[in-house]
């Protein structure tokens, strides 16, 4: 069975802090028919900031945390797992000789908890590249580093032999 590596704690506020603005942004369009439609009457807007509100709440404290549980990669000497999913379960493995190019990105809310995203290019096009979420800078620079003296490695293994 294979081992995967947790993501970073942090990844668990990064998901909170993503529900709670998505949250806004719905209460936002909850109250928005109240102040422009006539017919729409203001309990019909706070019945439906409620729906919202226990939505968020539930996906905060249940969802979150089994996501966080579930999210997690290894880095092998052919290739990197991933696996993630509270609800649909994802896994997912790039070999080596697929890789095009290794990036790291970080939006605002990820340097606020100083995480980063891992994305790992692939042959295959858009839908075969790998985004490894809710890393350490660190550990994803390092994770990064060692994916390309892998590849550099197996490469240079390939031009010996080949007689090049």
């Amino acid at each position: 069975m294979m081992e995967y590596q947790t993501v970073d704690p942090g990844y668990k506020s990064l998901l909170r802090v993503v529900i709670l603005i998505d949250t806004l942004l719905m209460l936002l369009l909850c109250l928005l028919p109240v102040l422009v439609v006539p017919a729409v009457q203001p309990w019909h807007g706070a019945v439906a900031a409620i729906v919202v509100i226990v939505a968020a709440l539930l996906l905060a404290v249940f969802w979150v945390p089994k996501r966080f549980r579930l999210t997690g990669y290894s880095v092998q000497p052919q290739a990197v797992y991933f696996r993630t999913g509270a609800l649909w379960r994802v896994q997912t493995v790039v070999t080596l000789n697929r890789i095009q190019h290794v990036e790291i990105t970080q939006g605002p809310l990820e340097r606020w908890l100083k995480l980063a995203r891992l994305i790992i290019y692939t042959a295959g096009g858009k839908g075969s590249d790998l985004t490894v979420p809710g890393l350490p800078l660190g550990g994803a620079e390092s994770i990064r580093d060692g994916l390309l003296r892998d590849i550099d490695s197996q490469y240079n293994e390939t031009d010996e032999g080949s007689g090049q």
